[in-house]
């Protein structure tokens, strides 16, 4: 009875193996056109990852909503890697506003990007962010519940390149 036990206990190990591996292996190889943000290296796979695929356009969401003052440094590298290769980083207010009430935000929005671009000698041979190298970013803005403004999402964009451009 005991080696039956046993023998039953294994085949259950190895089946919940089994299924745990599969789920990884299947986890790592599926790209999807909508993201949340979270501050880990397995976010930039991810990012990397989906950029890299069919999709026109991939959607990083926030879990928590974030000033654009204080926009993540995993993020800033993402728009230096757009910008140094001749994309553009647009800002679109939040909705139904022509443009913010408080120019300081999208002052310092800038200077967040230009701080993200001085560090970019440091991962500008880092292969993870070349998918970003094809692509526009949007930042797309909005007003909370206390009328703070705060980034609803940013949106890498696939660049048509026109004739004579370079890519």
């Amino acid at each position: 009875m005991k080696k039956i036990t046993k023998l039953i206990v294994t085949a259950l190990i190895f089946s919940i193996y089994a299924c745990s591996s599969n789920n990884l292996a299947s986890r790592t190889s599926e790209t999807s056109n909508q993201l949340s943000f979270v501050d880990l290296s397995a976010f930039d796979k991810d990012l990397s990852a989906s950029l890299g695929d069919k999709y026109e356009s991939v959607d990083v969401a926030f879990y928590e909503k974030v000033s654009p003052n204080q926009l993540p440094e995993r993020l800033q590298k993402w728009m230096s890697s757009v910008e140094q290769s001749g994309g553009r980083v647009n800002i679109e207010p939040p909705p139904g506003e022509v443009a913010p009430k408080d120019p300081f935000t999208i002052i310092s929005l800038i200077a967040s990007a230009i701080g993200g671009a001085k560090n970019f000698a440091e991962f500008k041979n880092n292969r993870t962010y070349e998918p970003a190298k094809e692509r526009d970013a949007v930042i797309s803005l909005e007003r909370n519940a206390k009328g703070e403004v705060v980034v609803s999402k940013v949106q890498f964009v696939k660049r048509h390149l026109k004739d004579g451009d370079k890519k």
